[in-house]
């Protein structure tokens, strides 16, 4: 049971401090503290440790897999005769020669390990030490042996120096020698083959680079007496465990510096770029907190000051240096030498101008100061990191975005596309800095910014890199629901989740300014066709109504601008036609204009206008006039036996009277002629363009009636026609000898006898095409007959 409450309330705790460290930059910076990669120094690499003949010594490291091997950079002493009678040297010869014609002395290393010895060691560097200063032998730095050395990691590139035991050389066996007659030394990597053997006899690969030396040969003579020398190469063995950081020695000026450690220089007989070896102590340092503005945080803008907040006790003129590590913590990128420490818990400011951007991880090292010297000084170990990128400032981009809708090649258009919550432009953040920003939208010069809103920000502040610019719901310019027609101008501001900029720069600060065009309106009479009314039609009063769209905000008017002007008036607001009177006639040309309703006070309409024609004219009249043949000057009026009733005969003429010129203003009228179907109509024609009326089949005794449509260009009228067919005269029978016969005769001599005799009767020349009946007057037929038809009589 306890156990279980235990567990629990470990679990609040966590969960309680997980809570408060999610909203805390603080605790969040510790979070995500980790700590600092071990320290090492790479092979090749040099640094100063020590000092011989009162100058710094500085060494290569040879060897870094366990501790740090070190091999004095350039000899401490060159060409050096190690030979000195004093050190009671042994005489050797060549065997199966005379003793002393020819012969070595073998010395011992006793005038170089005085060299070596007199290297000093301050109190802080000889507890690195594992081992002290020595001269290595060649079972020592041979490849595969003691020190882990090859070849490359140990022989300069062109000199020699002297090795801590003897040997022998092969031309020296040739003549005799001992085996042990020489000193071995380490050739250069750039010397030539040759064999050496161990004083056991062992041969010595040649890839080793080793060489021997004499210390001095008698050849016989006194003239002859060869001493030998080499170079004194200082070997050491430091612990890498102590060695909490090291940095050129150039890195003392406090400004950043691109870490590195040259190793191109191993075994080049040179001491260039060594580095300053920071040593285990009493030191402390641990980075608390990376601040900006007092707040937590990790990130900032390029080019910016923060503050560290570093627990660390003080020593003999001790800093607060800053290391850069790269974003895995891994490498170091960047060292600060920094300002005297103090003692505590306190705050360093540390300007990072100059630091490229990119994601650091940060650490400090508490390190002694000594500008006179480049020897080894105390340090604390290398703080836990902290995360820190650097970042390039925001930079806002506007861009316009209209909603579609407004008029060709226009951008913004009243009541088309800047209605309320319609986005006008958008904002773009790139390079992003630190997010989340913090938008306003600011005043241009004029309080035209009123009308807008950052979309979604009601708190102001976004991680998006992208947001929509749009027109306030309740904009103080909205007219119907859209921004009135005008130029607005507005800028938009930000500031990084820092707080910076603190005053705005042209990244930080975006202004603009557009212009709402004015809507071109459309506007149409309910009638668009001419409208055409005759003299009489036009007493009445009408209306020409025209419609615009939009109508809201928006007015039409109506006046009279071409034509018979003083024809007809027009009301400006209602359309209203009123005509003059006087019998006028002829054509007005009205337009219905729209615009902004002056009531309103807004211009957000351009002006658009409609034209149409109204045509008044005078009606159309006939009169009618028989041809001359007719017995009546008004009516048509013929007999049985005129011509004019034949068919193609002539009745009379129609001619069109007043009606309206073609064109209004012109002086031809054209007139046209018709019958109207129906009545009698078909019975007669009537030429189009002349009026000419005639006879369209024979006509019979009585009378007839239809109708002429006479038309000009406007209107038509039906003008009533009668045409009266009376009996014709009688006519004189006359007789002829036969049907042939010309000559008329007006008696026929017969006898009495004769029979068959027979003449002709009959009206010639006549005109009558009435069938003609014949009959005996007195109606005998007992002398004479005659046929009813004919005409002939027969005796």
């Amino acid at each position: 049971m306890w156990k279980k409450v235990l567990v629990l309330i470990i679990c609040m705790a966590g969960c309680i401090f997980m809570v408060y460290a999610g909203s805390n930059g603080f605790m969040k910076n510790i979070i995500n503290a980790q700590s600092a990669p071990t320290f090492q120094l790479p092979k090749g690499s040099k640094v100063v440790l020590g000092k011989y003949d009162n100058k710094e010594i500085v060494w290569d490291i040879g060897n870094h897999t366990s501790d740090y091997v070190l091999m004095s950079s350039k000899p401490i002493k060159q060409d050096f005769e190690k030979y000195s009678d004093s050190l009671g040297c042994t005489i050797s010869n060549p065997s199966g020669t005379t003793p002393g014609v020819y012969y070595v002395k073998k010395c011992p290393n006793t005038l170089i390990d005085n060299e070596i010895n007199s290297i000093v060691l301050s109190p802080i560097e000889s507890p690195l030490l594992i081992r002290n200063a020595f001269i290595p032998t060649y079972h020592e730095i041979k490849t595969g042996g003691t020190l882990g050395l090859s070849t490359t990691d140990r022989a300069f590139k062109d000199i020699n120096y002297y090795l801590n035991e003897r040997g022998v050389g092969e031309s020296s066996l040739k003549f005799g020698w001992n085996y042990d007659i020489s000193t071995l030394i380490q050739l250069p990597q750039t010397s030539g083959t040759g064999n050496a053997y161990l004083s056991t006899g062992g041969l010595i690969p040649t890839a080793e680079k080793i060489g021997n030396m004499i210390e001095y040969y008698w050849g016989g003579s006194a003239s002859s007496v060869t001493l030998g020398n080499a170079n004194i190469r200082a070997f050491s063995i430091i612990t890498d465990t102590k060695v909490n950081f090291a940095a050129n020695t150039s890195y003392t000026d406090g400004t950043w510096h691109s870490y590195s450690i040259d190793t191109t220089n191993l075994n080049e007989n040179n001491e260039l770029n060594p580095n300053k070896l920071r040593i285990q102590s009493s030191l402390t340092a641990n980075l608390l907190d990376i601040k900006y503005k007092s707040n937590s945080i990790q990130k900032v803008v390029k080019n910016q000051s923060v503050v560290l907040s570093v627990n660390a006790n003080t020593g003999t003129s001790t800093r607060i240096s800053v290391i850069l590590y790269d974003d895995s913590g891994t490498d170091i990128q960047y060292y600060k030498l920094g300002s005297s420490t103090l003692s505590g818990t306190n705050d360093y400011t540390v300007d990072f101008t100059g630091v490229p951007v990119g994601k650091y991880q940060v650490a400090v090292i508490n390190e002694e100061y000594d500008p006179s010297s480049q020897l080894p000084v105390e340090s604390s170990p290398i703080s836990d990191l902290l995360p820190l990128e650097i970042v390039e400032p925001h930079k806002l981009t506007y861009t316009k975005t209209p909603q579609s809708g407004a008029s060709a090649g226009i951008d913004y258009e009243f009541s088309k596309n800047v209605n309320a919550g319609q986005t006008i432009g958008t904002i773009t953040v790139n390079p992003q800095g630190v997010m989340p920003l913090t938008y306003s939208v600011d005043s241009d010069g004029d309080t035209t910014y009123q009308n807008f809103e950052i979309d979604g920000l009601s708190s102001g502040s976004s991680s998006s890199t992208s947001l929509n610019v749009k027109i306030k719901g309740s904009a103080p310019d909205l007219v119907n629901g859209g921004l009135k027609a005008g130029t607005y101008r507005f800028c938009v501001s930000s500031v990084d989740a820092n707080g910076d900029p603190t005053t705005a720069t042209t990244d930080s600060k975006v202004c603009t300014s557009f212009t709402v065009e004015k809507t071109n309106p459309t506007i149409a009479f309910l009638d668009p066709s001419t409208t055409k009314k005759s003299i009489h039609n036009a007493s009445t009063s009408w209306n020409e109504t025209a419609i615009a769209t939009p109508s809201g905000g928006t007015k039409i008017t109506y006046t009279k601008v071409g034509g018979d002007v003083g024809m007809v008036n027009i009301d400006p607001d209602t359309g209203a036609i009123t005509y003059s009177g006087g019998n006028a006639f002829g054509k007005v040309k009205i337009r219905a204009t729209v615009d902004d309703d002056p009531a309103t006070g807004d211009d957000n309409y351009t002006s658009a206008y409609v034209e149409k024609e109204i045509v008044i004219y005078r009606e159309v009249d006939g009169v009618l006039t028989p041809d001359p043949a007719s017995s009546d000057t008004t009516i048509p009026t013929f007999s049985a036996s005129d011509a004019n009733i034949r068919t193609g005969g002539t009745i009379g003429k129609i001619q069109g009277t007043l009606g309206t010129p073609d064109t209004i203003g012109g002086t031809t009228t054209t007139y046209t002629y018709a019958i109207k179907p129906g009545g009698d109509g078909s019975m007669f024609q009537v030429n189009s363009g002349s009026g000419e009326i005639k006879s369209n089949a024979n006509l019979g005794v009585g009378s007839y009636h239809f109708d002429i449509i006479v038309s000009d260009h406007w209107s038509s009228k039906e003008i009533p026609v009668t045409v009266n067919v009376g009996m014709a005269p009688a006519e004189n029978l006359k007789y002829y000898e036969n049907a042939a016969s010309s000559s008329m005769i007006t008696s026929k001599t017969v006898t009495l006898t004769d029979s068959g005799v027979s003449v002709y009767a009959t009206v010639r020349g006549s005109s009558n095409t009435n069938p003609v009946t014949y009959r005996i007057q007195d109606g005998s037929s007992n002398v004479i007959t005659v046929h009813p038809s004919s005409g002939a009589i027969t005796i």
